[in-house]
């Protein structure tokens, strides 16, 4: 229950200070006065969206605190979950508005978000506007009335629930459905780079293998060229003679000198050197005669070589990275190959899933279906009451594909006179009927819900007299199970009221104010004598209106 407001710099309120106490609580006051003001400033406290013009001009910010007793137990669980103490018999709901934009939240005190503010809000305080109104002209919100009369918001979640795990079972099958001539043509390049790769038989160290052993190769080819070469320089061929072959011829005309001793010495050093040069020849040849080359192998090392450059071209920069390339490829292509099971699997279970909330969708338009024929029941009931005893309320209901709220839609269905066939409720009924329909929709919703307040703001539009005065006794009924603030131009429902706050301007300093006075006695007489007044109020209005505030704490 909403026991104080205290306001300060909002709109054309400067400070404001407000007391509630339960049972029926009206505002009334000329018009612009302020009094949608005062229901703006519940709302912030609520957490609801607001904007910087709200503040007073000239002022940094604008504040407005909510005070809260008999907090019920979702509230209490829902601040012990953000951590805040709901040991406290009352709660304190503070925002604060600034004039650069910002906005700030506090709960008992502490900073909160705005978020939780209307999270908490909607456990404790219910606004009806004239937006309420245009509510039910709207089909798409004729469903969640009718669960909330049926109490079926559970069996919706649960329902919900489901729907949303079938819901990810088909937004899997279109990812993996999506495309597939790509995932196919994927999965070619893959195999094609997976054999690549393993046709070249790659080991951690075979790159620098390769590499040493191409080294070798090319050092054996130019040191058998070398000694070949060399050879045929010593030997000679079959046309050219040799070193060697020169050399004999030498030492052996230096040795037919030898009689003569000048020359003996040169004829025996030319020996040697032929001795010596026959042993490093036959060294050379031997050398030759030893040294293994392949062409061959050193074609294939070199093509292993070539063949390695170009698959680290295109998966990495070395042998290892080459081969973890080929592993995410085979991991890829595994997945790739196992989507036609995937996807076999999951269109299984999506079946099964569909099934079971079809299942549960039946369900729910069966328990919608007794709840709306009740609320049909309930309304009518609570409208000959608001003096509309001809109106006559039924529910269609048209299956549509599965969704998150069921497979029917449901739309409430009225008549407002007698012989006439249901309709839309936007094509049969006035600014002052809907007031009234609306009304009997939140009577008959009134024990379905724990909130403890209830907000009403000009739910008399287009009303007066005798329906004016049923809405009143009505809202008073209301009121003995929960606390009802109204926004009311209807005398009739002043006068029924516990409580009157009058909501007034007045110029100060050339500066206009709002103020919130409590009425009691003859203040509010004038004020209920000034409601149905037209220019001036007279000593028989003001009897009337003592009459009907009299007959109004008799109800």
């Amino acid at each position: 229950m909403l026991s104080a407001l205290y306001i300060e710099n909002l709109a054309v309120i400067e400070k404001a200070a407000i007391d509630f106490t339960g049972g029926l609580t009206v505002f009334t006051g000329e018009t612009g006065a302020g009094k949608s003001i005062v229901i703006d400033a519940i709302n912030a406290c609520l957490g609801q969206r607001v904007s910087r013009e709200i503040v007073r001009s000239g002022a940094q910010k604008a504040s407005v605190i909510a005070c809260c007793r008999f907090i019920p137990d979702s509230v209490r669980a829902l601040l012990e979950q953000n951590g805040f103490s709901a040991d406290e018999e009352e709660l304190l709901l503070q925002r604060d508005i600034f004039a650069d934009g910002r906005s700030a939240a506090r709960i008992g005190g502490r900073p909160a978000t705005a978020a939780l503010l209307r999270e908490i809000g909607v456990e404790l305080i219910t606004i009806h506007g004239q937006h309420d109104n245009q509510a039910l002209l709207s089909p798409e919100r004729h469903l969640h009335i009718i669960d909330n009369y049926g109490e079926l918001t559970g069996q919706l979640c649960e329902y919900q629930r489901e729907f949303n795990v079938l819901r990810g079972y088909l937004k899997k099958l279109k990812a993996l459905g999506t495309d597939q001539s790509l995932r196919q043509k994927r999965a070619e390049l893959l195999r094609y780079e997976i054999r690549e790769i393993e046709k070249a038989k790659l080991s951690p160290r075979l790159e620098e293998v390769l590499t040493e052993k191409a080294r070798l190769l090319r050092s054996s080819e130019k040191i058998a060229g070398a000694l070949s070469r060399s050879a045929a320089a010593l030997y000679g061929g079959d046309e050219l003679p040799g070193a060697l072959d020169q050399l004999s011829d030498a030492s052996q005309a230096l040795g037919e000198l030898s009689a003569f001793p000048s020359f003996q010495s040169m004829a025996e050093e030319l020996e040697s050197l032929r001795l010596e040069l026959g042993e490093l020849a036959r060294g050379i040849s031997d050398s030759l005669s030893s040294l293994e080359y392949d062409q061959s192998e050193a074609d294939a090392v070199e093509k292993k070589l070539a063949q390695l450059s170009h698959l680290k071209s295109r998966y990495g920069s070395d042998v290892p990275e080459i081969m973890a390339y080929c592993e995410r490829a085979k991991e890829e292509l595994s997945s790739l190959c196992g989507s036609e099971e995937e996807i076999a699997r999951l269109n299984r279970e999506a079946v099964a899933q569909k099934n079971k909330v079809a299942a549960l969708a039946r369900e729910l338009t069966g328990a919608r279906l007794d709840a709306a024929v009740q609320l049909a029941h309930k309304v009518e009931e609570e409208a000959r009451f608001l003096e509309m005893p001809g109106l006559r309320v039924e529910v269609s209901f048209a299956p549509c594909k599965l969704g998150i709220n069921g497979d029917h839609t449901a739309e409430l269905l009225l008549s407002a006179n007698p012989g006439e066939p249901p309709k839309p409720i936007a094509r049969i009924a006035s600014g002052g009927e809907l007031s009234r329909i609306m009304l009997a929709i939140k009577s008959a919703l009134a024990d379905k819900d724990d909130i403890g307040t209830l907000i009403f703001d000009e739910i008399d539009t287009g009303v007066s007299g005798k329906a004016a005065q049923k809405i009143g006794r009505k809202l008073r009924e209301i009121s003995r199970s929960r606390q009802i603030l109204c926004v009311t131009h209807s005398a009739q429902i002043a006068a029924l009221a516990d409580n009157h706050l009058l909501i007034r301007k007045e110029v100060t300093g050339g500066r206009t104010r709002t103020l919130v006075q409590p009425l009691d006695g003859q203040g509010r007489i004038d004020e209920v004598a000034r409601i149905f007044s037209t220019d001036h109020v007279t000593d028989l209005m003001r009897q009337t209106a003592a009459s009907m505030i009299e007959e109004g704490r008799k109800a």
